[in-house]
């Protein structure tokens, strides 16, 4: 039990108040009953203590009902529900950052996590207590009325109760199938009502006049959603349209069924009393059964959501295996040990295919980048540049081969790859946070260290000097250009002095004035590190000691500048192309 594991006090409280309560309620309705007795056996000439002490004993049955046993069990809830919304979100967070990145991109895993995200460990708990609780209740109400000699009535209300259970579960199954089938439409929903209320696509909407286009594919999605929900809900509603009618009819033959149906003994006024109560509460506990077990059914489809997302597996459950024989190894990742200064990259026959695509966006991919080397990663648009980079860098996991990180004297070992690396890639992350933390997020350890923040800022080129500046508009702080975030992320990156650095694509936003200091910043804090480029920049990758040329998810060609412009392929397509444009 989650909640258990966490505070015991109140999953304890609520499941031993709620046991307690059971037998009040019966205890009440006897009291009732020994009251109307007392008063229709009490004669003028007769002392009313007996009537004293009845009515006395039932407002103090009442009073532990509504105070000793009706704080307590709330209480419990609220705290319930409190541990649980945190513990639930934890998990949920926890898992995501712990999912390979091309399931986080896919848009099934997006419907999972929006579907688990509906799990409510407090209400499935608190729920089914009531349930149980419920349940009892109505035993023993049923109990009492048979003790009576009411088995007729009994039987007709249970029965009636039956069929309406089973139409109320079946149609809150429908209605949450109806629920599940609309979580793509909501993700959708709420990504234009994101565009026309978000600062980013602002300029946009205004200059374009998109506002009413988007404006009325909201409304008609949304009117879609609402004639498939009222849909849903009216067949529920017909299908426990017979059963409700019957239960409510129940409640106006009541009184007709107690006086009618023969009974022995003759029933006292207190006798009468206690089961008309006992059925009105018996109908009324019935109901709220019927809605728990409604509630209940909806839930465990939620808990089976939530547990399929759960089960998808994270980057920390793939096995890293360290065998002296990389072909031997595959899928796997090799990390060497950090005790040696000098890295090379060794990549084998890899190949990266996205989940539920037969097709492989990377195939049978083998170079190797020595440790010192700046290579550059060039291609046409899709051809799997910034694909391969991210398996190199372990967002996406290898479908196949292997990414070993060796050091010159060939030790190796299966530490993480993450601690020999950074990176920069072209979406980076605009953190609305002070420059200090913007920068020290990549070494943590260095959040306070002044010093090397502002050296590392300052050898990147940034003019910034106030580290606990607020950065972001959206929350009065400033707003870098694209040539500060420039800085900022490459501070970023070298702060972790990570013998291997990625640049994927990270100069595209930028203006030629701007991007040409970016070249010249990565040739700089480059310097004496391994490095891996992504650029369509020819004039930028001719500067780098090896050239990787990527088509369709193939690497087709690599070597230098010089030696590929001699082979007349791929590359010498790529930069006679580019060239014409300022000839």
């Amino acid at each position: 039990m989650i909640l258990f594991r966490l505070e015991k006090s109140p999953v304890v409280i609520l499941l031993l108040f709620s046991l307690i309560a059971v037998p009040v309620m019966p205890l009440e309705l006897w009291l009732v009953k020994s009251l109307v007795d007392h008063i229709q056996l009490w004669r003028p000439s007769e002392s009313i203590v007996r009537i004293l002490k009845a009515a006395a004993n039932l407002g103090a049955l009442m009073f532990i009902n509504n105070i000793a046993l009706g704080v307590p069990i709330p209480m419990a809830m609220t705290r319930l529900m409190e541990i649980g919304t945190h513990e639930e979100q934890r998990l949920l967070m926890h898992h995501n950052a712990s999912l390979p990145l091309a399931i986080i991109e896919s848009p099934t895993a997006k419907n999972q996590y929006e579907r688990a995200a509906k799990v409510s460990f407090s209400d499935i708990y608190s729920t089914g207590i009531q349930l149980m609780q419920t349940s009892l209740l109505s035993i023993t109400l049923i109990a009492m009325i048979l003790l009576f000699g009411q088995w007729i009535p009994a039987l007709v209300v249970v029965a009636v109760a039956s069929l309406l259970w089973h139409a109320t579960g079946k149609s809150a199954e429908s209605i949450e199938r109806t629920d599940r089938s609309q979580t793509g439409n909501r993700r959708l929903l709420r990504h234009y009502a994101d565009l026309m209320t978000k600062r980013e696509a602002a300029k946009e909407l205004r200059l374009f006049g998109l506002q009413p286009l988007l404006a009325s594919r909201w409304v008609q999605l949304h009117q879609q959603q609402s004639r498939e929900t009222l849909l849903t809900a009216s067949k529920s509603e017909v299908r426990k349209l017979g059963p409700s009618l019957l239960m409510a009819l129940l409640s106006g033959l009541l009184i007709a069924l107690l006086v009618l149906i023969p009974h022995e003994p003759e029933l006292s006024a207190g006798g009468f009393s206690l089961l008309f109560m006992a059925f009105t509460m018996l109908q009324s506990q019935l109901t709220s059964l019927i809605s728990q077990g409604a509630s209940m059914r909806t839930m465990y489809m939620r808990w089976e959501d939530y547990n399929a997302y759960m089960k998808q597996v994270g980057i920390h459950d793939i096995r890293v295996t360290s065998s002296e024989s990389p072909a031997q190894e595959s899928s796997s990742l090799v990390a060497a040990s950090a005790s040696v200064n000098e890295l090379d990259l060794r990549v084998q026959q890899l190949s990266f295919a996205y989940p539920g695509s037969e097709k492989l966006a990377v195939n049978d991919v083998s170079f190797n980048i020595p440790s010192g080397c700046r290579a550059a990663l060039v291609g046409h648009n899709g051809s799997g540049k910034s694909t391969l980079v991210k398996v190199l860098t372990g967002l996406y996991a290898l479908s196949g081969g292997d990414v070993v990180w060796q050091h010159s004297d060939g030790n190796r070992s299966p530490r993480a790859e993450r601690d020999h690396m950074s990176a920069v890639f072209q979406d980076f992350t605009k953190l609305a946070i002070t420059l200090r933390e913007n920068v020290a997020i990549s070494e943590l350890s260095e959040l306070n260290n002044d010093s090397k923040l502002s050296s590392t800022l300052q050898a990147v080129g940034s003019n910034f000097t106030d580290l606990d500046e607020q950065i972001g508009a959206a929350f009065g702080g400033m707003e870098p250009s694209g040539g500060e975030w420039q800085r900022i992320v490459t501070a970023r990156a070298l702060l972790r002095n990570a013998k291997f650095v990625f640049f994927d694509e990270p100069t595209a936003a930028l203006d030629p004035a701007a991007e040409k200091q970016a070249f010249e910043l990565f040739l700089q804090v480059t310097q004496g590190r391994s490095a891996l480029m992504v650029t369509h920049r020819l004039g930028a990758a001719r500067l780098a000691d090896l050239i990787l040329v990527m088509k369709d998810g193939v690497l087709v060609e690599s070597g230098s500048h010089d030696e590929l412009m001699q082979l007349e392929g791929e590359y010498y397509q790529m930069f006679e192309l580019q060239a014409s444009w300022y000839r």
